[in-house]
């Protein structure tokens, strides 16, 4: 498997300090110092490389790395690969690395190798999607999941004008926690509030990629005439599933509302392909879990006294171990 590299090593710093010391800086930019050979090391490793969404959150991480003077890693392979995940893991802690972040393709195959990590001595979250508190010093959460789901159920009913009628989901892996998630509590929800909603399949996997997400819907679309609605889980399905409604001409006979880089999305919205995005600043969830890494590596707990400078909506819960940096999202 050929994988790629990106290596952000930078320097600075711009730690701003809160009345409780506990805030670090997102807007100011770093002071240029060459960082020390002694700094930390933080390795973030995505779902897949590739997609525009970690590519932003990439970004945000860089950020961090200027604006705290630590040394971040960020490395990923070519396809949405467990396997190839642990592999890089376990090659960083051979190095000695001083944290892992993780968002895993597979909860169960990534978290025995995070478990490992944690045992080395090595600081272990898990950001975008989760492994469990177990195998986790802290956790990174896009969302609230609950009222996320259910949010996209209620964008959904209001795109296709009633409460009644047939509709599907494209997801991006079977395997990713943060997906099955939304698409669980959505799926109780729309059995509870939305009696008549009837899901035609079971969620058809996308792989994280767009045009498997066209050739999906399209496919759903041939076999259910009558569907009336589709969801979209992770950022491909929103350009994808909507290319298939925009090619078939049924802008004004399928809603759709799907996850998406509102970047890719805009010639689908303006056509009425797509109905709604939904989303959130994805460079600041890359920042957000730098800043919690280094956070923890200064020795500090994570409580309510968590601030982050320029994301004022990041809570925390209250065992300490979840980071969540925001409630739905934007809708776009």
């Amino acid at each position: 498997m050929k994988k790629s590299m990106k290596m952000f090593m930078t320097a600075g710093l711009a730690m701003v300090i809160s009345l409780n010391g506990a805030a670090v800086s997102f807007a100011e930019e770093a002071a240029a110092e060459p960082a020390s050979g002694d700094s930390r090391t933080i390795v973030m490793i995505p779902k897949i490389e590739g997609i525009r969404f970690f590519e932003m959150a990439a970004d945000g991480a860089r950020k961090a790395g200027e604006d705290l003077g630590v040394n971040v890693i960020y490395e990923g392979t070519a396809t949405p690969s467990a396997a190839d995940q642990v592999a890089l893991i376990e090659k960083y802690v051979e190095e000695g690395v001083d944290a892992i972040c993780v968002s895993p393709n597979d909860m169960a195959e990534v978290g025995a190798a995070l478990l490992a990590a944690q045992e080395a001595g090595i600081t272990v979250l898990d950001w975008d999607s989760q492994c469990g508190e177990a195998v986790t010093t802290a956790s990174i959460y896009n969302v609230h999941d609950k009222e996320f789901g259910e949010h996209m159920v209620d964008k959904l009913v209001e795109a296709m004008g009633t409460t009644e009628g047939q509709y599907a989901i494209v997801t991006g892996g079977l395997d990713a926690q943060n997906l099955n998630s939304w698409i669980d509590y959505g799926k109780r929800y729309a059995e509870v509030e939305y009696p008549d909603l009837e899901l035609v399949a079971i969620p058809v996997p996308s792989d994280e990629d767009a045009d498997k997400a066209y050739k999906i819907t399209k496919m759903l679309l041939e076999s259910y005439p009558d569907l009336k609605g589709i969801l979209g889980y992770s950022t491909p399905t929103g350009p994808g599933c909507a290319k298939a409604i925009q090619e078939m001409g049924l802008q004004d006979k399928v809603a759709l509302v799907a996850n998406g880089m509102e970047e890719d999305c805009q010639e689908y919205r303006a056509d009425g392909s797509l109905d709604c995005g939904c989303l959130w600043d994805v460079e600041k969830l890359g920042y957000l879990t730098i800043a919690t890494a280094n956070y923890l590596l200064d020795g500090n707990q994570l409580d309510d006294s968590f601030k982050v400078e320029g994301i004022d909506s990041v809570t925390v819960s209250e065992n300490g171990h979840n980071v969540y940096y925001t409630e739905i999202g934007n809708d776009f």
